[in-house]
């Protein structure tokens, strides 16, 4: 349980007992402090003398209406985020919750799943805002509402208990130094040293000596001994970044260290003892590398006893906006200036492109926006896009809201397919709709097999 949800407060604003009664109790359990009011006035009520995080309203109430009291809210507490609750699923609700200011709203009948993950969001988005705002915060905050990252969360918090080597596999640019980082500081050894090392950015003699370190005389330059990163990370863990990268005669010895955790400094007899965990990381498919010979299948197989695997960012797009905004808050603060809003275009552009190089790409751009754009709101005419080329499978944005539901739809209809391997009712039972509606909706959207198979 995430003892941080206890603080953040909601407030379900519900004329129908039972579900007032069932979704407090819902929300409860996940850990949220969570408020009832049976009607909008009762609910204003509470909102004048409470503060809350989110509020959940029914749109027909009795008295003071959702969207009226919503308009309430943000005169008085702008920073409140809002879900609406209707029984009609229009784009003219649509347009009006947003309008009025609505994080979100969900239509009736709904899964108390399908709202526990819009509150997930809203949670993780206040979280990562009331963060610290530097570069250690940073370092350690792994940003996102994904289900990917949700299950990246949790493979992080099984696996760091143990010691077993870890290998963590992603594009560059994805964060897998900022995972290896988590790993660390959630396990035992989180009071012992965390030390990286990059394979590919060293040449095999100087990688060879930061590792394993030398004696002093044992080479020309080496004045004096040095303790290598085996050695220093003694009661912690150790990140070997892009061991794929590492030449087939440091594999050899790489492989004996692993097998006894014992070695010698390069020039040196005594044999040195040294507990630590490892970590691994690559962005190269090692089971290819295995069949061209130039990775050994001995160390892979000691190297990955536990497979992780970090998504592109293409992949986990709802996540943008959020990397977005906490990026923008950890550079205004370093540069201190005021944080700029965004135009809608703006974010549609952002979200729309693949982002090749990943997490790292995108604070890049980030970076290069703020130090361009002096105005307090990037509009899409603030800054050029030329270097976001119009390579994503996502068509770019009209900005008409129907066109925009139906892209997300029809993206969520694919990957459903996808993940069912094809199979129609399972997809159907995953998008939580009728088989007869996804074969209405594939035909709509004309889908073909060529897209999940």
């Amino acid at each position: 349980m995430n003892s941080l949800k206890s603080n953040y407060h909601i407030l379900i604003v519900e004329d129908n007992q039972s579900m007032r009664e069932g979704l407090l109790a819902s929300l409860t359990k996940e850990g949220y402090t969570v408020a009832s009011a049976c009607d909008g006035q009762e609910g204003w009520n509470l909102i004048q003398k409470h503060q809350y995080n989110l509020v959940i309203t029914d749109i027909k109430m009795p008295g003071l209406d959702g969207l009226a009291l919503m308009k309430n809210i943000h005169s008085l507490a702008s920073e409140t985020a809002i879900i609406l609750i209707t029984a009609f699923a229009t784009v003219d609700i649509a347009v009006d919750a947003m309008k009025f200011g609505a994080e979100d709203f969900i239509t009736k009948p709904f899964a108390l799943a399908e709202l526990r993950q819009k509150v997930e969001t809203l949670f993780h988005r206040w979280q990562a805002r009331r963060k610290p705002l530097s570069e250690e915060s940073y370092s350690l905050t792994l940003i996102g509402v994904s289900p990917a990252i949700g299950n990246i969360r949790q493979m992080i918090s099984k696996i760091a208990p143990s010691d077993s080597p870890i290998l963590i596999t992603g594009e560059s640019g994805v964060g897998k130094e900022l995972v290896a980082r988590l790993i660390h500081k959630n396990s035992s050894r989180q009071n012992g040293p965390f030390l990286a090392v990059n394979c590919g950015a060293l040449t095999e003699t100087i990688l060879e000596s930061e590792l394993f370190g030398h004696e002093k005389g044992a080479f020309t330059g080496a004045h004096k001994t040095h303790c290598g990163k085996f050695e220093q990370s003694h009661d912690g863990t150790l990140f070997l970044d892009e061991i794929g990268d590492m030449s087939a005669g440091l594999q050899v010895k790489i492989l004996r260290v692993l097998q006894t955790k014992q070695f010698q400094r390069v020039g040196g007899e005594k044999n040195i003892t040294s507990d630590f965990r490892l970590i691994c990381a690559t962005n190269k498919n090692l089971e290819a590398k295995i069949k061209e010979g130039t990775f050994r299948s001995d160390l892979y197989y000691r190297i990955n006893v536990i497979p992780l695997a970090i998504p592109p960012l293409r992949e986990r797009r709802e996540d943008i906006p959020l990397l977005v905004d906490y990026l923008l808050g950890l550079r205004v603060a370093r540069m201190k200036r005021r944080k700029p809003q965004i135009e809608n275009g703006v974010m549609d552009r952002l979200c729309a492109y693949a982002w090749p190089g990943n997490v790292r790409e995108l604070e890049n751009f980030i970076e290069r926006a703020l130090v361009f754009v002096e105005e307090d709101v990037f509009t899409e005419s603030s800054f050029n896009f030329s270097d976001l080329p119009e390579n994503s499978s996502l068509a770019k944005p009209t900005g008409d809201l129907a066109n925009q539901l139906g892209q997300i739809e029809r993206a969520m209809i694919v990957k459903a397919m996808r993940d069912q391997h094809g199979v129609k009712q399972r997809a159907a039972n995953q998008l939580k709709i009728k088989a007869s509606t996804l074969y209405y909706k594939l035909e709509k959207y004309g889908i073909t097999p060529a897209e999940y198979e």
